[in-house]
């Protein structure tokens, strides 16, 4: 019967065992190989051949391009880093409820998407130039989704505020907590007016999301 090393539990003959050489270098290779880094096309060539993963194991994704581990529940980022996408066009709307479109903008809308870190928690950051028609707020926040579920609105507490005529930069930050580890989730901008009588504008528009370990 074969013995384990100690710190790596991998399997070596005695010398009482059968001089069978394939069948101890095969069960060596087999026991290294879940060791290795794994590599793969994607996340999905990597769940066909994974079947039964375990925690601390390693994978290359070629597509994103990315090193991926096994926590013991879901393939996680080695390096989480932060989302982040930017929308340089301007775009105005009037309505008092927050909304994710703007009128005359391309590229609407202006969202992230993130994997939810371990921790349930994240720090969004919204920005842009904004300016209104009125001496009355302009304000721009997010809406946080896991999958296709509104998990935080978008609120005036957590929102960029411009009041007046000149163009500004303004920006917030905001942490998001209680989000499901794994899941996918969508941080998407959003604005209002805090008057119909005001025309708000909204240009070089961003929104980051920072995963927080």
């Amino acid at each position: 019967m074969a013995l384990l090393t100690p710190l790596g539990n991998l399997p070596y003959p005695q010398a009482a065992d059968a001089a069978n050489v394939p069948l101890h270098i095969q069960s060596l290779a087999e026991a290294v190989d879940g060791r290795t880094v794994l590599r793969f096309a994607d996340a999905a060539a990597r769940d066909a051949k994974v079947t039964a993963p375990v925690a601390g194991m390693l994978v290359w994704l070629t597509s994103p391009g990315r090193y991926v581990h096994y926590t013991g529940g879901q393939w996680q980022p080695v390096v989480p880093g932060p989302v982040h996408k930017a929308n340089t066009t301007a775009g105005t709307l009037a309505a008092t409820a927050y909304s994710e479109t703007l009128t005359g903008s391309t590229g609407d809308p202006t969202a992230v998407t993130f994997t939810a870190p371990p921790s349930g928690s994240v720090l969004v950051s919204v920005g842009a130039r904004i300016s209104g028609s009125a001496a009355v707020a302009c304000l721009m926040s997010a809406n946080i989704r896991t999958g296709t579920t509104l998990t935080l609105a978008a609120a005036d507490t957590r929102a960029a505020i411009v009041s007046g005529t000149n163009q500004c930069s303004a920006s917030t930050q905001f942490q998001v907590n209680g989000l499901t580890a794994g899941a996918v989730c969508t941080a998407t901008a959003a604005y209002k007016s805090a008057a119909t009588t005001n025309t708000a504008t909204f240009t070089n528009r961003f929104v980051t999301v920072t995963p927080l370990m």
